[in-house]
């Protein structure tokens, strides 16, 4: 084999990664930088935040993100922390729930391992809460120490879902229409 053979086929494996049936690919390295959130949310005087969790539905103020009409959302992060709480001497007391207005999807739910706060939970590309376009991340809590402030971090991957593709009709990998599945 020559030196001109083994280029050729590079190259032809190189455009065929790019342009063949190697999408996902493409997908992956085209992945935004995540989008980061900070939201702090202070209970009342009766240690309760949006409503509580048999209040349900939340409150306006309750609110610590939206995704955007044009988008849709995966939570991959998402760090709670409280002043005076620290990883020896954790925020025990209360129950707090994360949830997708919208959707009603619980996201979240604390106490994890007895800790309300300092918390991290971290999710996979695939498999971190979803949010659909415009849908709300509330904040529910009930039984914490009056006038707890915690704060909400979150890492979001936001994507449009939008492609040279659309509508589905354009694109070569479907017939009529349909997506084609890849085994």
């Amino acid at each position: 084999m020559e030196i001109s053979d083994i280029i050729q086929d590079l190259f032809q494996g190189v455009t065929t990664l790019f342009t063949g049936h190697h999408r996902e690919l493409i997908n992956t390295l085209r992945v935004p930088t995540p989008v980061k959130v900070s939201n702090v949310q202070i209970a009342d005087a009766s240690g309760v935040i949006g409503g509580g969790l048999s209040g349900g539905g939340g409150v306006p103020q309750s609110h610590i993100y939206r995704c955007p009409m044009s988008h849709e959302a995966w939570l991959h992060r998402i760090t709670i922390t409280s002043p005076g709480a620290s990883p020896k001497a954790p925020l025990t007391t209360g129950q707090v729930m994360l949830v997708g207005q919208t959707s009603g999807e619980v996201i979240a739910f604390l106490p994890i391992s007895g800790a309300i706060a300092p918390v991290q939970i971290v999710e996979g590309r695939l498999s971190a809460p979803h949010l659909n376009a415009g849908e709300t991340v509330i904040v529910l809590a009930d039984s914490l120490p009056a006038n707890t402030a915690l704060r909400f971090d979150l890492q979001i991957g936001l994507v449009t879902g939008i492609s040279e593709y659309t509508p589905r009709l354009y694109n070569p990998d479907s017939s009529n229409g349909a997506i084609r599945v890849y085994d």
